[in-house]
């Protein structure tokens, strides 16, 4: 097999790692998306609509125990982004601003799009970036404000009025028989089933020096399973540094961005009010404050985001799955972000 060379990643695996989950998967092909109930197009963005919700109140509070979630109104109506930022999008962004410092993902060779994918969200983009970004849109669209979402916002949109535990229904659907995946989401067994079809056989060498079994090698098909619903295992192991994330293999997918879909891909994933992408591929930054519960950020006050990704389990992407948070001002290689609109 040929792997992209590893290289040293600008965020420490250990982080990313606690933060994120593993789970079960799908097809990357794409699909030609279903047009939104009621759906608008402005500054380039394809936009769909979201009720007020002045009784709003969340599944689950932030250590997610299911009915002991805090009210959180949503006074008026608002719009939201049927798909995820992509990196063409951010592209035309940075070069429309070329001297403003906004950052650039360190997976853009040379500061350029890997090629093929374009259509695919940015990641690694930091809080204020993405907030630059909706303020250009802003600009270019009288009698629109672009804005991240709040975390209401963003649960309320993905759940929809039935609150759904995935954005089109209570059951994720994932399958896994004679090694094909099916899946409404692009989440960790996309990732596993790919590399077990593909390059089972290839050996992969574990190497992060505080693992249990640093520098020794085995087949992939040796490490990942994926059970008949999805679910992954040899994924990470915590305890002992082990698992498909701490090998080479994973260090050169990661230095090309990740195994992201292109936005959109998932037609069968599509929420309620026609917004794609809810579950998976990549978390998305909300304007809301919370004190996380997760990860190396747990008791910290940091931005909430939400959806799961590519890297993440099944639980991890579903509509009501709280207390992930990131500092704002770093860039992370699951996270990227949709944009809300008003409309004056």
């Amino acid at each position: 097999m040929t792997v992209v060379p590893p290289h040293k990643q600008p965020f420490g695996r250990r982080k990313l790692f606690r933060i994120a989950g593993a789970g079960a998967a799908v097809s990357l092909l794409g699909a030609a998306p279903a047009a939104a109930a009621d759906s608008a197009s402005a500054a380039g963005q394809t936009l769909v609509s979201a009720p007020a919700d002045p009784d709003f109140v969340f599944t689950a509070d932030l250590s997610n125990t299911t009915g002991a979630g805090e009210a959180s109104p949503i006074d008026s109506a608002y719009w939201l982004g049927a798909y995820q930022v992509t990196n063409a999008q951010y592209a035309a962004f940075l070069d429309d601003n070329p001297d403003a410092g906004h950052t650039v993902p360190s997976y853009w060779d040379g500061g350029t799009v890997p090629s093929g994918k374009e259509q695919h969200p940015v990641l690694q983009v930091a809080l204020a970036d993405a907030e630059a970004f909706c303020d250009w849109l802003t600009g270019q669209a009288d009698g629109w404000t672009f804005r991240l979402p709040t975390e209401a916002e963003w649960e309320s949109a993905a759940r929809g009025p039935d609150s759904y535990a995935y954005p089109w229904g209570d059951t994720a659907g994932t399958t896994y028989t004679d090694s094909v995946l099916t899946s409404n989401y692009n989440y960790n067994a996309v990732c596993a089933a790919y590399y077990l079809v593909n390059y089972g056989s290839t050996e992969a060498t574990y190497d992060e020096p505080d693992s249990t079994r640093y520098g020794e090698s085995e087949p992939i098909s040796d490490i990942l399973t994926v059970s008949a619903t999805g679910a992954v295992t040899g994924w990470i192991d915590h305890d002992t540094w082990t698992g498909f994330v701490y090998t080479d293999v994973f260090d050169a997918l990661m230095a090309t961005g990740g195994l992201t879909s292109a936005v959109g891909a998932y037609a069968d994933g599509v929420s309620v009010y026609g917004a794609y992408d809810m579950a998976g591929n990549c978390f998305e930054w909300t304007s809301s404050i919370v004190t996380a519960t997760n990860g190396q950020e747990a008791g910290l006050d940091v931005n909430a985001v939400r959806g799961g990704s590519w890297y993440a389990t099944l639980r991890s992407c579903t509509t009501h799955y709280r207390g992930e948070g990131r500092d704002g001002s770093g860039g992370y290689p699951t996270v990227g972000f949709r944009v809300a609109a008003d409309q004056s």
